[in-house]
């Protein structure tokens, strides 16, 4: 049943969850402990990428000549900040 006014965007962020649980019980099956951790971290990996990207797309944006201040551990020291820290993948 549809509700009227409902927040179609709300609704499509709740489906890509379920989606994305729904997918990581179908990929996780038969996996060992050790590759469950392999998965995570190359997940995990992507996410931070993926969030680098999305960052860096809106900061060009907002300030065009982002790469050209300020040092590049400046910059890595501020996506860090942004994205949380990664776990080591092979630690």
């Amino acid at each position: 049943m549809r509700r009227c006014g409902g927040n179609s965007s709300q609704a499509q962020g709740s489906n890509l969850v379920a989606v994305a649980a729904a997918l990581s019980i179908f990929i996780a099956q038969g996996k060992t402990p050790d590759e469950l951790a392999i998965l995570a971290s190359l997940f995990d990996l992507m996410r931070s990428n993926i969030a680098l990207m999305a960052v860096n797309t809106a900061s060009d944006d907002i300030q065009p000549n982002l790469s050209n201040t300020g040092s590049a551990a400046d910059r890595a020291g501020f996506f860090d900040s942004l994205i949380g820290p990664s776990s080591d993948l092979f630690g």
